[in-house]
C-alpha cells in the first residue's frame, strides 16, 4: 500500500486454451488472445473531486481521470463540455452538492449490459478488497436498469444514485482502475465475481438455453425460425430474456449447462452458470477483434465453441443448420 493507493489484485498473464472446435483455418481469429498480460488492479484515494454524469474533474490538479472514466481516449468535446458546464454552474448552490465519500467504478460504456457485468462489477470487487467502507456512486439514469440494483444487492455493497446534471463534490473519492483491457479479464477477479453472483442454490434441471435476439433491433439471427426443430431435437429452449424479470433470467442461467446464440451481451450470463458449462457463439466472418466471450469462457473454465456465420450489411446473421448440428453433436456427445 502506498499513501493513497491500495493494490487489490496482482498483475498476471492469462493463458487461454483454443476453442474446443477450432478449425485450423480460423486460428488467426483467436491466436492473439491465447496469452495476454493483465496489469494489477488498485484503488486510489482522491480528495475533492467533482462528479457529474459519467465525468470526473479535479480542479486543483486540473485532471479528468480519463483513463478511469473512458475505455478509450475520448473526442476532445467530451472533455471540454463538462469543463464548460462546471465553469457555468460552479457558483450555483443548486448544482453543487457535497458527498462525503464515494467509490467510482464506471466508464462511458457502463450502461451496456456486458460492460456492466464484466467491467463495472469487477471494479466493485476491486474496491471491496480494500476493506474500506464507502458507497458506490452511479448516475441517476442507471436506476432504471433492472440489473444494476439487482447485481449490486447480490454483491452486498452499498450504492447511491446522484442527479445527472448536478455537480457533486466528493470529499474522498475511492477511484478504481479498469481491472483489464476491454474484452479481457483477470481470471482471479472473474472467478471471485462468479462466486458472488452464482453461489446460490441451483437445481439439477440442466437447462439448455438458446438466447434469442428476435426482439432486438440489430444483430439477430435471420434464420432462427428455420432452426427451431433442430434446437428442440437437442432439448434446447429458445429463451427470450425480454419476457422475464431479471431475477427470473438469473434463475434460468443458474440452472443451465449450455448457453448459445449470436454474439451479444446476453452471453455474459455465463457468469451465473456452473463452471465447465458449454458456450456456443455465432460469429461474423473474419472477426478477429470481438473475442470477449471466448476470453470470458476461458476465465470461467467453460467449454467454448463457435460457428462462423454469413452476415448481411446490418450485422444480422445466418447460420448453416448443418454446421450447427455438427457442433451440437460434439457438445452433447450425440
Amino acid at each position: 500500500m502506498m499513501s493513497n493507493k491500495y493494490k487489490t489484485y496482482k498483475e498476471n498473464v492469462e493463458y487461454r486454451e483454443p476453442p474446443i472446435n477450432l478449425n485450423p483455418k480460423d486460428k488467426n481469429l483467436f491466436q492473439h488472445e491465447f496469452s495476454k498480460k493483465i496489469d494489477e488492479s488498485y484503488v486510489k484515494v482522491e480528495k475533492n473531486v467533482y462528479v457529474s454524469n459519467k465525468n470526473l474533474l479535479n480542479t486543483k490538479k486540473f485532471t479528468f481521470y480519463i483513463r478511469d472514466t473512458f475505455m478509450n481516449f475520448p473526442p476532445l468535446k467530451n472533455i471540454i463540455k463538462p469543463l464548460i458546464n462546471f465553469s457555468v454552474y460552479k457558483y450555483n448552490k443548486d448544482f453543487n452538492k457535497d458527498i462525503e465519500t464515494g467509490v467510482w467504478v464506471i466508464n462511458n460504456k457502463s450502461e451496456n449490459y456486458f460492460h456492466w457485468m464484466t467491467e463495472v462489477l469487477t471494479r466493485v470487487l476491486s474496491f471491496s478488497k480494500t476493506g474500506k467502507k464507502s458507497t458506490i456512486l452511479l448516475p441517476k439514469n442507471f436506476e432504471k436498469l433492472e440489473y444494476v440494483p439487482k447485481t449490486l444487492e447480490l454483491m452486498k455493497v452499498s450504492y447511491n444514485f446522484y442527479e445527472n446534471d448536478t455537480f457533486h463534490k466528493v470529499n474522498e473519492l475511492h477511484l478504481t482502475n479498469h481491472t483489464a483491457p476491454a474484452g479481457n479479464y483477470n481470471s482471479r477477479i472473474i472467478n471471485d465475481l462468479h462466486n458472488k453472483l452464482g453461489n446460490q442454490n441451483r437445481d439439477l434441471s440442466k437447462k439448455r438455453l438458446w438466447v434469442s435476439r428476435k426482439y432486438s433491433n440489430r444483430r439477430f439471427l435471420l434464420n432462427e425460425d428455420g432452426i427451431e426443430n433442430l434446437l428442440h431435437k437437442y432439448n434446447i429452449e429458445i429463451f427470450y430474456p425480454e419476457k422475464y424479470s431479471y431475477s427470473d433470467q438469473i434463475e434460468h442461467y443458474r440452472n443451465s449447462e449450455f448457453i448459445g446464440g449470436v454474439a451479444g451481451a446476453a452471453l455474459a450470463n455465463m457468469l451465473y452458470m456452473k463452471k465447465n458449462s458449454s458456450v456456443l457463439e455465432l460469429r461474423a466472418k473474419n472477426d478477429d477483434l470481438n473475442n470477449c466471450h471466448y476470453s470470458l469462457a476461458c476465465s470461467l473454465g467453460n467449454n467454448f465453441y463457435y460457428i462462423i456465420c454469413e452476415n448481411d450489411d446490418q450485422d444480422n446473421s445466418i447460420v448453416n443448420p448443418e454446421d450447427l448440428e455438427e457442433v451440437f453433436k460434439v457438445i452433447f456427445k450425440n
